[in-house]
């Protein structure tokens, strides 16, 4: 990255916390005894200003990535008290066909346990899933 790349990603940096800090709502928009329909709108208004914030993160997220490639930046590091971390991923395995084999019998015999009410049933945290509707096709 260049260092008038860094000196624009520096400045967006800056604009899209601005733009977070107007957009955070300071205290709970909706009372809890509230019409249940302004409750939703709330919150898909939110989820999609949060989707608009995400593609916009997403390209400086890359050039983030290029300066620490091109060593201009440590995987780890802090600005204005905001701590940054890069993750690899999630680290998975292609296993060899014997190896499959066995995860297929043990499927197997997890799910006989659950048909037969010898496995114990457990919950993690609920949660609430909400996804924007998808984009309809354009008749051409």
């Amino acid at each position: 990255m260049t260092w008038l790349g860094f000196i624009r990603l520096h400045r967006f940096c800056f604009l899209m916390a601005d733009l977070l800090l107007v957009a955070a709502p300071q205290e709970p928009a909706i009372d809890a005894a509230a019409d249940v329909d302004a409750l939703l709108d709330a919150i898909t208004a939110i989820k999609a200003q949060q989707k608009q914030l995400e593609q916009q993160l997403e390209p400086l997220l890359d050039v983030l990535s290029e300066a620490m490639a091109t060593g201009e930046l440590d995987p780890s590091f802090s600005h204005n008290d905001w701590a940054f971390s890069h993750s690899l991923g999630r680290l998975s395995y292609d296993f060899p066909p014997a190896v499959q084999q066995i995860e297929q019998q043990l499927k197997a015999a997890r799910d006989a346990a659950i048909q037969q009410g010898s496995a114990t049933e457990k919950r993690g945290k609920p949660f609430w899933t909400i996804r924007a509707p998808k984009a309809q096709e354009l008749p051409f």
